[in-house]
């Protein structure tokens, strides 16, 4: 894993900051997904663990991103989900491999990622959030 310094993580910190505080994600050209995807996963090499919140249209579409993002960041893990009609919210324990699914009313959608550390503190955080399809 290479060394990322302090000053690496608060400049990965300033670029995600963007997506904070939104409902949606904005749409992304090919360079934007790319430079998200390599800060999240720079994020990720110095995190202990992460947990995906994600709010979707649909089971299908949450499930999806939960698939790829969490094989983006940890391994490819099925994520067997009861079927669910409408809009959805999966949280995801990538330490626990736990998930929990229910119904979701609100206008959100996207994923937030939450990275976890115990021997880095700047890394800790929830950032997002994310584009549903940004690692498919």
């Amino acid at each position: 894993m290479p060394e990322t310094s302090p000053a690496d993580i608060k400049a990965l910190r300033k670029q995600l900051n963007r997506f904070s505080c939104l409902n949606i994600p904005p749409v992304l050209n090919t360079a934007e997904k790319e430079d998200t995807r390599a800060a999240l996963l720079l994020l990720n090499e110095v995190s202990d663990y992460q947990t995906l919140g994600i709010c979707a249209d649909t089971l299908g579409q949450g499930k999806s991103a939960a698939d790829a993002y969490v094989t983006a960041l940890v391994m490819p893990v099925n994520i067997d989900l009861p079927e669910r009609e409408g809009p959805v919210y999966i949280k995801f324990n990538t330490l626990k491999g736990a998930w929990y699914l229910d119904s979701y009313s609100g206008g959100s959608r996207g994923v937030l990622i939450t990275f976890h550390s115990s021997d880095v503190d700047e890394v800790n955080g929830t950032y997002g959030p994310f584009p549903l399809d940004l690692f498919s």
